[in-house]
């Protein structure tokens, strides 16, 4: 098995699998992140020639990439890194008052911060992404969440599709989770899937040591019993409960890892999938930027018949080893029944517009050629608020690290019955992302970071800056564009909540001189001045929903409920931008479960 594995990653690798100019196969796939990765392994299961192309090459024998807790240095690594120069608001003045802003340096290094030197060139707030085989999910955190009952609704509202309905999704989870903390047979999870979940270690919350004891303050702010942490700290946050999306109060962290921490899931079931090649007929191409999509020759009925490439290594310039002299060789591959991509909420719409779909304004811009005016593509760019409480102990904490708890709120001012804040605490410090993060501010560290669920804008866009595919696009979050004032209440809520436990930490860890929001020990700054300090210093890496689905009248629609590309044939989007919202607090396994319904879409005629 490890003999026909080795070959085909070769093959892939080295360009040998497609020689001549053109290859044809059932399904072309572009992407292998968390939508098409599965997409392309269930499909090949099923008996179809299915051809992935990755622009990226495989790294998953990198212990940066592999290991689960190094996700730190794995969003840093070159091998895998793509970076993205965001914007969070329209306003020059406000994205100078963002405390990590990068800039380069005459001598070709970063700075990070407010105060650039002399000659530096600013490139905006840092957003990585990952060029490699697994996608995002090779760098990611690795927090498999569920989303809200109601985020898989809307989609039935939308479109009056009811296998959208929550109850229905639950099954895809079942299908694809192997999972690896519950007793076999729980209802509601799965057993046999194809990605692992684990929970990390709660044996800190047995005897005596400060993890514990802010475990238990933190427990005790959110309205629970401190004696039940150990109990609580192994709490399923994905169980099959009526009340789920109302159950408040601390759980367990689950992640898309196996028992020896390995991330599980992408990479993992791609490999498993070629291992059998003769059984599955699955072909990896890695070392391919995917420039744009061909079609037949009817304007009227245009129909996706295969895409055009670049081979070669580093061909896009979000990859820090770009050469731009470095050219790769032009290919073309062609489908037999459809073209799928899975590119992600940067990378879909990018390949959608210099094909010719998206805002017909926008593609004249660039001399491209209009295939069909999608006025949505690229617009709708949605993203999860993250902010955090972060402080320093009174000494350094005692009894070892301990893994993250999970912490979910429902704010007082929260619009609806369901929760909007997760949480996890212990001790670390992740203030965003910018090249070399994070700062580390010794033993004496504690942070409370959270996520915003259900931000009230989604005003952000991703467009072209050329029609050059090896540009990166135009990004801006547009963050807090409507609805501030609600979203930064709930997120101010959140910090006052979490303070709580850090003002009552136990004599000898406390008082904690807190670093954010307010800088000092007497926490007395006002409730504006928390909102500003979330305003300006707010940060994301949870981009979904340009190329949402939606009925086939929304102007803003760019899919319809079984992904297929509006008024194109034989063209569908599988990844995070297809959700018309920020699905939950962590989309990564949402976006493998409609990676399962596309599948399951596809193979049954829909």
């Amino acid at each position: 098995m490890l003999g026909r594995l080795a070959a085909a990653l070769f093959l892939a690798a080295t360009g040998v699998a497609a020689q001549n100019t053109t290859s044809k196969h059932d399904y072309v796939i572009v992407g292998s992140g968390p939508g098409g990765a599965p997409l392309a392994a269930n499909l090949a299961r099923a008996g179809h020639t299915v051809i992935l192309l990755e622009a990226g090459d495989d790294q998953a024998n990198n212990p940066n990439i592999s290991i689960i807790n190094n996700f730190n240095p794995a969003a840093s690594d070159e091998s895998t890194r793509w970076d993205f120069w965001a914007k969070h608001s329209e306003d020059p003045e406000r994205e100078l008052k963002y405390e990590h802003m990068v800039w380069r340096k005459t001598d070709g290094s970063f700075y990070i911060g407010l105060k650039p030197p002399a000659g530096a060139t600013q490139l905006g707030i840092w957003y990585p992404r990952a060029g490699t085989l697994g996608g995002c999910a090779m760098h990611n955190a690795g927090v498999c969440a569920l989303p809200a009952d109601d985020d898989w609704n809307i989609i039935v509202n939308k479109t009056g599709d009811k296998s959208w309905a929550a109850e229905n999704m639950r099954k895809y989870f079942v299908k694809m989770e192997k999972n690896q903390y519950l007793p076999a047979g729980t209802p509601g999870h799965g057993f046999d899937g194809w990605v692992a979940t684990t929970i990390g270690d709660t044996s800190w919350t047995n005897g005596t040591n400060d993890f514990k004891a802010m475990g238990e303050q933190i427990v005790k702010v959110t309205g629970g019993d401190p004696a039940k942490l150990p109990e609580l700290a192994a709490k399923d946050m994905n169980a099959l409960n009526p009340n789920r999306d109302q159950d408040t109060g601390v759980f367990s962290l689950a992640s898309h890892a196996d028992k020896q921490g390995l991330r599980s899931g992408t990479n993992t079931y791609l490999k498993a999938t070629l291992a059998d090649a003769a059984k599955y007929p699955l072909t990896i191409q890695l070392d391919s930027l995917v420039t744009k999509v061909l079609f037949n020759n009817d304007a009227k009925n245009p129909t996706a018949i295969g895409v055009e490439l670049l081979r070669g290594k580093s061909q896009y310039s979000a990859d820090p080893r770009y050469k731009a002299d470095a050219k790769g060789t032009v290919q073309q591959v062609f489908a037999n029944k459809e073209v799928i991509i899975a590119g992600g909420a940067f990378n879909s719409p990018q390949i959608l517009k210099l094909s010719g779909i998206g805002p017909a304004d926008e593609l004249k811009k660039f001399n491209i050629p209009l295939v069909k005016d999608l006025p949505g593509v690229g617009e709708n760019l949605a993203d999860n608020y993250e902010g955090y409480v972060l402080g320093l102990a009174a000494r350094p904490l005692q009894g070892g690290g301990a893994p993250p708890v999970s912490v979910m709120l429902r704010t007082p001012s929260a619009p609806t019955k369901d929760r909007n804040i997760y949480s996890w605490c212990t001790s670390f410090s992740f203030e965003g992302f910018w090249p070399g993060f994070p700062h580390n501010y010794g033993p004496a560290q504690y942070e409370c970071a959270f996520v915003h669920m259900r931000p009230k804008s989604q005003a952000g866009y991703v467009r072209l800056r050329s029609a050059n595919p090896r540009d990166t696009p135009d990004v801006n979050n547009r963050f807090f564009e409507h609805g501030a004032d609600q979203d930064l209440t709930e997120m101010a809520d959140a910090v006052k909540t979490l303070r709580q436990a850090f003002a009552s930490a136990p004599a000898g860890i406390g008082p904690f001189d807190e670093l954010h929001p307010c800088p000092g020990k007497n926490q007395n700054c006002s409730d504006a001045d928390i909102k500003e300090r979330l305003k300006l210093q707010a940060h994301s890496h949870h981009p979904t929903s340009t190329c949402a689905i939606g009925a086939a009248d929304d102007r803003m629609a760019v899919l319809d409920s079984k992904f297929r590309v509006h008024g194109v044939k034989n063209l569908r989007v599988v990844d995070a931008s297809v959700f018309p919202i920020v699905p939950g607090a962590f989309p990564v396994c949402p976006t493998m479960m409609l990676a399962e319904k596309a599948s399951e879409d596809i193979l049954t005629g829909a």
